[in-house]
């Protein structure tokens, strides 16, 4: 019996004829309670029919946090992740459409039918979206790592202006141009980046970084290998060929402003925003924290790597955690996920994925949870399928942050 059906993309369905998925699959040997018995108590067991008992497991999922969230993306397919830092613990996990984990086996023909709507897929850790201009974030921090290594170089530094700003970038049959509201006056290189302005990303490799070091950033940032999440199997989109100075100049262009073969999953991005949000940490993503054996009365933390590497230079983080905060401060976009007595950080994009270029809308942020000199934050990444208004993903980001800071202590 599953009382909430809006906690199905984080835990997942069991069912004898189709299986299971989310933490049902991920911690299934535990819920069974497979290797707690003897073999001499498991025949005397299955002698006297008596039913096998499995442990309790304790998720990370905020009830209240998770109702908010699937509440705000109501009649809206896409997903949204929410994360608390540095514990790396899942608040929240919404994939829309969803589905009633309880009417599973009677609705699974109609629920498998529809290809397009995929109910019983989780976008969070499965869906494949073209990053578009989400991967702004990305190269801004090649661009901010690259001046912090080679001080000297002229290198665009974040109050440089672009005379390219607001200059619409032609890829794949796409123009992409700044989010509405971006202000008709020249743009600094951390204003264009506020306004979710293409151009001067577009133009990041010509003269300004090498390909072969934004692919390493990619790497870096986890966003071409499958990211963690303790105990679950989660996917990653088929990398792109490497950057070299021997790719195609259009195939670099596209790739920079995530109109290329990159795909990334929502799991993958949170993954990143939590790094700037952790002075350039990354944090362990996990969405169970401990087990109970049956008949026992304490819980048992399950094993997450507490060490966990530096994807960035804390001066890198920080210079986006600048950008960020002033992207909310004066995108009309990014400010609709600020909520009263929070500090946001932000990042809107747009982007268009498939044959029919569907247009998708991202939100990317977090805000602040610190304690003393404790680093600490709630971070969100809300992507919108067939939308292009921006601001629809900081609304659903918004009641995410508040439902959150009111939970979390």
């Amino acid at each position: 019996m599953y009382p909430y059906p809006q906690s199905a993309g984080a835990v997942g369905y069991y069912s004898f004829t189709y299986g299971t998925t989310g933490i049902e699959e991920a911690f299934n040997r535990q819920l069974r309670g497979d290797g707690l018995r003897s073999a001499w108590n498991t025949f005397v067991d299955n002698a006297l029919h008596r039913p096998q008992r499995g442990s309790d497991v304790r998720s990370t999922i905020d009830l209240e946090v998770q109702l908010a969230v699937a509440k705000g993306m109501t009649g809206r397919a896409g997903a949204v992740v929410v994360v608390e830092v540095p514990s790396g613990r899942v608040l929240a996990m919404v994939s829309q459409p969803g589905y009633d984990p309880n009417t599973l086996d009677t609705n699974w023909n109609a629920l498998t039918r529809n290809q397009q709507t995929s109910p019983l897929l989780n976008r969070v850790t499965a869906g494949l979206y073209q990053p578009g201009g989400t991967l702004e974030t990305v190269i801004l921090s090649e661009l901010l790592s690259a001046n912090s290594n080679q001080p000297q170089t002229s290198l665009p530094s974040l109050s440089d202006q672009m005379p390219d700003g607001h200059t619409p970038v032609q890829v794949n049959g796409l123009t992409l141009t700044c989010l509405p509201g971006t202000p008709d006056q020249p743009l600094t290189l951390v204003e264009a980046y506020e306004y979710g302005c293409p151009a001067p990303f577009a133009s990041a490799i010509n003269g300004a970084l090498a390909p072969d070091k934004v692919w390493e950033r990619l790497r870096v940032l986890g966003l071409l290998d499958a990211p963690g999440l303790a105990g679950f199997e989660v996917t990653v989109g088929r990398p792109p060929a490497p950057f070299t100075d021997q790719t195609p100049p259009d195939s670099l262009r596209a790739e920079l402003v995530g109109q290329g073969d990159l795909t990334v999953t929502p799991l993958q991005m949170v993954q990143v925003i939590a790094a700037v949000a952790n002075d350039g940490n990354a944090v362990p993503l996990h969405e169970v924290d401990a087990v109970r054996p049956p008949g026992a009365k304490d819980w048992q933390p399950v094993d997450v790597p507490a060490l966990q590497p530096a994807l960035m230079q804390v001066d890198v983080a920080d210079a986006l955690r600048t950008a960020m905060r002033q992207a909310a401060e004066q995108s009309a976009e990014v400010s609709r996920a600020e909520r009263a007595g929070l500090t946001l950080y932000g990042h809107s994009a747009q982007s268009f994925g498939g044959p029919d270029k569907t247009p998708y809308v991202w939100f990317t942020g977090f805000v602040d949870r610190a304690a003393g000199d404790q680093a600490g934050a709630i971070v969100v990444v809300a992507v919108v399928e067939n939308e292009s208004d921006p601001g629809v993903a900081a609304d659903v980001a918004g009641a995410a942050f508040e439902a959150a800071a009111a939970e979390v202590e």
